[in-house]
C-alpha cells in the first residue's frame, strides 16, 4: 500500500480507505468504548494494520477493512486521522 499516497490524499480531504459514513461513526464513538476496543483487541489491531499496509492499493484495503469488527474499524480510521494529523503538523506531506 502507498502510504504516502493515503495521506497525500488524505490531506486533500479524500480519505481513501473509508467513506463518510465509516468516519463520521467513528467519530460518534465514546473515548471510553473506543479504549476498551484498544485493550481488548490490541493484538487483532496491529496484526489488521499489518495486512492493511501489505495490500497493493486503497480499494483492496477498503474491502479489507469492511471485513473488520465494527469496534476495529473505528480504531483504524482514529489511527489514520491521527496520523494524518501529526503528518500535517511535521509538514512530511507536499500538497500539489
Amino acid at each position: 500500500m502507498d502510504t504516502e499516497r493515503l495521506l497525500s490524499q488524505g490531506a486533500r480531504g479524500t480519505h481513501l480507505l473509508f467513506d463518510r459514513g465509516m468516519i463520521a461513526e467513528a467519530f460518534e464513538q465514546r473515548a471510553e468504548d473506543l479504549r476498551s476496543v484498544v485493550d481488548c483487541e490490541l493484538d487483532a489491531i496491529q496484526g489488521a494494520l499489518q495486512e492493511l499496509l501489505e495490500l497493493p492499493d486503497a480499494d483492496a484495503g477498503r474491502d479489507f477493512i469492511r471485513g473488520l469488527p465494527r469496534p476495529v474499524q473505528y480504531v483504524l480510521v482514529l489511527l489514520y486521522f491521527e496520523l494524518l494529523d501529526g503528518t500535517l503538523r511535521t509538514g512530511s506531506v507536499t500538497l500539489h
